[in-house]
């Protein structure tokens, strides 16, 4: 009996040591949905398409670091009422949650219709969320979103979240940026969508932004970037800086680019170190 206790008791020490996590960058795992919901039994009406592929952290070797990333990233694809979802079902909850939404927001539209109506109601909701720079200092995370919901078309967008490892916080403008940076910032990105323009060789250069559709005077900082191991990257989403023909613009400014409005000794430091003596 003496004997079984100790197997038993060592038996679970190996357990926890296996299952302990050790990771000093975050370890994630792939959790996908895909599901097709229809409106009514008559399947010509309309269906909803749901498409959802996500990496979900779940491994860091400091839980309430962990528990705080991941956290701010499920309120990012889902929304605050998912947080008290377990990470390991929350994909599939979110998935059948837009197929009851979308239930509920045409049941009276379809009821309305005459039999012999050949009109349908299709929608879509595709769902990516990637890691990018995942160094142990810093978390980059990227989320796609196409949604359509009838009309003339879709709308594709992407936002992006950078986190502090050592705390589990954020990454703000403001944690990088020395102060009055908006003005500066600015009319930076503004000079690199022109440089941008004549290294896409695919494309008409840029001569001067007035001369295009963009609206210029919307051109500023919007929070929505992620950090490389050489630049921060601003994203602008259809229609925030252009109008929807104009798609997705994506913003590269290198360290050597921002030096002098970068604050001293902050998170990205030693990022900018090390692209500056490459």
């Amino acid at each position: 009996m003496k004997k079984i206790y100790i197997y038993f008791i060592l038996s679970l020490i190996t357990l926890s040591l296996f299952n302990s996590c050790k990771q000093k960058t975050i370890k994630t795992i792939d959790k996908t949905a895909q599901l097709t919901g229809f409106l009514s039994n008559d399947t010509t009406k309309g269906s909803i398409k749901i498409d959802i592929t996500v990496e979900m952290p779940v491994c860091l070797d400091n839980e309430r670091v962990l528990d705080s990333i991941r956290s701010e990233i499920i309120r990012n694809l889902f929304g605050d009422g998912y947080l008290t979802i377990s990470h390991d079902s929350v994909v599939n909850k979110f998935a059948a949650d837009l197929v009851t939404e979308y239930k509920l927001s045409n049941e009276q539209l379809i009821n309305e219709l005459d039999s012999t109506s050949f009109y349908s109601f299709n929608n879509e909701h595709v769902l990516e969320g990637f890691s990018l720079l995942n160094d142990g200092s810093i978390y980059s995370y990227g989320i796609n979103r196409y949604v359509f919901m009838g009309g003339a078309h879709g709308l594709s967008t992407s936002n992006y979240l950078n986190f502090n490892v050592e705390n589990g916080k954020k990454i703000t403008e403001s944690d990088l940026f020395s102060n009055n940076y908006i003005t500066k910032l600015s009319e930076l990105i503004k000079v690199r969508i022109v440089e941008q323009s004549f290294e896409d060789k695919s494309n008409e250069p840029i001569l001067s932004l007035n001369d295009t559709d963009f609206w210029v005077d919307a051109i500023k900082p919007n929070g929505n970037f992620y950090i490389t191991d050489e630049s921060i990257n601003y994203v602008y989403n259809p229609y925030e800086i252009a109008p929807y023909y104009m798609g997705q613009t994506e913003v590269v400014l290198p360290f050597y680019r921002l030096v002098e409005i970068l604050k001293p000794n902050s998170v990205i430091s030693y990022l900018i170190e090390k692209d500056l003596v490459k």
